[in-house]
């Protein structure tokens, strides 16, 4: 899998979706490749790859047939570490402040976002989709 867009600082494109067994809450790893040492087997003196490392971590918020909407994590914290009220959820039962943090995208691959909702009201004929 790849990203085959950058909505945001919070959400990205992915180019596999439902047909490729993607589902709505499935937690992916942006990663890259840790130089180009290759490990060796020490017995067979085989090759077992590069090491990878971590870019980020996101999370599958919605799903199309061959695409999936990924975004950051949420951070639990009390109301005292929420330093920007847009970015929290507060959750009414425990108090806890959700924040959801930032990816480390390069901000030139950011193309926008995502498509309003329309104003036109909803007519017999229209498409609907099961997501």
């Amino acid at each position: 899998m790849r990203i085959a867009k950058i909505i945001s600082t919070k959400q990205i494109v992915i180019n596999a979706g439902q047909e490729d067994g993607i589902k709505k809450g499935d937690t992916l790893e942006i990663i890259d490749k840790f130089g180009s040492d290759p490990v060796i087997d020490p017995d067979t003196g085989e090759s077992l790859g590069c090491l990878d490392i971590s870019k980020g971590t996101v999370i599958v918020s919605q799903v199309y047939p061959h695409m999936a909407i990924a975004e950051a994590p949420y951070k639990t914290t009390n109301m005292y570490n929420a330093l920007n009220p847009s970015e929290r959820l507060i959750d009414a039962l425990s108090g806890n402040i959700h924040i959801q943090s930032d990816l480390n995208v390069d901000p030139k691959e950011i193309t926008g976002g995502l498509p309003q909702a329309s104003d036109t009201p909803i007519k017999v004929g229209d498409i609907v989709i099961k997501r």
